[in-house]
């Protein structure tokens, strides 16, 4: 399979004696796209899911994938667990409630564990804030709002509009929050599901976009971008206190749900701006037909997101967005 960052492959494997070894491995390398190959080294993403894997995963109980080996220098690669009998997530279809519910519950134990860890400040592989939707190209603007904007409606342009223009302060709101190990790039395509589809079970995998952040930027991308509004309309704080709920009982301290629901409403707006970054791809005539429709879905999901949850809360000037008609 090809995605952005990398090409994976399923390898069949041949052991002497047969037990020595799994019968198939996934190798995780390089893509041969030079554009997102050239990006991702610039933001060095292998290195930075090398490192999880190597430093934050092992204090994981029973996390998946286990992995084999890796080289952390060109060209990069993983030799990871075959996970092939899960059921991969898709981001076109988007995920169900039971699948979001599911992811958050799973990541807000990762959250838990790295919450506050000075630890992670002393790996400088782990960059923070470090989103690769954090800085949009203002080059695309015009073009971007001429595509989306009947499709957005009033409200939601002015709330983005306003995104942009508060981009740094946004930035610097987020310094000061409550900081912990997050996935930067937690979407369907990067989740795995065992169990039943009533009652699912989550595996988080490519963790190339790892940082050191406020952990509701996972939980704002996640439901943001990858689950329809049909499974998450009338369900915000419900999905707002799973998270909460299980950072508490894995040990968070300090943390009330109205700070929970400012970071989330904060997320929002920082994650709105995938649009415009997602937007920038298009340009390239190698984009596959399924991430152009992939990224439109995510584009009008994030913009939606943050005006349902009333994100335009956490501006840190709220005066530039009215919802006044």
């Amino acid at each position: 399979a090809r995605g952005f960052q990398s090409t994976t492959w399923r390898l069949e494997l041949s052991c002497d004696p047969p037990e020595a070894g799994p019968a198939s491995v996934i190798l995780k390398s390089e893509t041969a796209n030079q554009e997102f190959n050239t990006f991702s080294r610039l933001n060095h993403a292998f290195e930075r899911e090398v490192g999880v894997y190597t430093h934050c995963t092992p204090r994981l109980t029973d996390h998946k994938p286990s992995v084999y080996a890796t080289n952390a220098t060109e060209p990069f690669w993983l030799l990871m667990e075959d996970l092939t009998h899960l059921r991969s997530g898709d981001q076109v279809i988007g995920l169900s409630y039971q699948q979001t519910l599911a992811t958050i519950e799973r990541m807000a134990a990762i959250h838990a564990e790295f919450w506050m860890d000075p630890a992670l400040q002393a790996h400088d592989w782990l960059p923070g804030h470090g989103f690769w939707f954090a800085d949009p190209k203002p080059d695309v603007v015009d073009d971007f709002f001429a595509t989306y904007g009947v499709r957005f409606g009033d409200d939601v342009c002015r709330l983005y509009r306003a995104v942009l223009e508060q981009s740094s302060a946004i930035d610097q709101a987020l310094e000061p929050r409550p900081w912990t190990l997050v996935h930067g790039d937690l979407r369907a395509d990067n989740l795995l599901f065992g169990h039943t589809i009533d009652d699912p079970s989550a595996v988080i995998i490519d963790w190339s976009w790892a940082s050191r952040s406020v952990a509701a930027i996972d939980i704002g991308f996640l439901v943001g971008g990858s689950t329809p509004q049909a499974q998450r309309l009338g369900r915000h704080e419900d999905l707002l206190l799973a998270w909460h709920r299980e950072l508490l009982k894995r040990g968070v301290r300090d943390y009330p749900l109205s700070e929970a629901r400012y970071d989330l409403q904060l997320a929002a707006l920082r994650s709105i701006t995938a649009g415009l970054a997602m937007h920038s791809f298009f340009g390239n005539p190698e984009t596959p037909i399924r991430a152009a429709l992939f990224m439109d879905d995510a584009i009008q999901r994030h913009a939606a997101y943050a005006l349902e949850i009333e994100a335009w809360a956490a501006l840190p000037d709220p005066s530039a967005f009215s919802l006044a008609r």
